[in-house]
């Protein structure tokens, strides 16, 4: 474990604008890997139960960038998350126009990332939901403007949210 720290941390040494997903692909571990190595600014997780408070804080924040991994495939989805309810084993997130819709496994979310760190070399805030072996399962990311600056009112709901656990 140490010796993945110090793979970690030359990386991040050498080239400041590595993100965590090619540290990642770099030495062949998960994201997860990489980001429990680092400190409590760029990183901090939070058990999977606290899934509906998170979710409810979110659905005040307007517009987010939703993200979904596949090995080929970055999905980016600007949208608005709102609250949903649990039903016959599932959240069920209330869609509509511009919002996300559809139903999420009960008990699938083990854990939830915060996430401060840089891709290509800018600072972005995110959370990164993963499963019961630290996959993560779709990651909301603070949204940026049209000059790609991040949103300052949703920096300040990110922080506070972060602050409460």
């Amino acid at each position: 474990m140490q010796d993945l720290d110090k793979k970690i941390n030359e990386l991040f040494a050498k080239n400041d604008k590595m993100s965590v997903y090619e540290a990642a692909k770099e030495l062949g571990v998960g994201e997860f890997d990489i980001l429990k190595f680092r400190d409590l600014d760029e990183f901090k997780l939070v058990s999977g139960e606290n899934f509906d408070k998170i979710i409810e804080d979110i659905s005040t924040w307007g517009e987010i960038m939703f993200i979904k991994n596949t090995p080929e495939f970055i999905i980016e989805i600007k949208l608005k998350i709102q609250s949903g309810k649990r039903m016959h084993g599932y959240y069920n997130f209330h869609g509509g126009f511009g919002a996300l819709g559809g139903h999420l496994k009960d008990g699938v979310v083990a854990n939830i990332g915060f996430v401060s760190t840089k891709f290509m070399g800018s600072l972005g805030h995110s959370l990164h939901f993963y499963d019961k072996n630290n996959v993560i399962l779709f990651k909301i990311f603070v949204a940026r403007d049209e000059k790609m600056q991040l949103i300052d009112e949703q920096v300040k709901k990110f922080l506070a949210l972060k602050a409460k656990f």
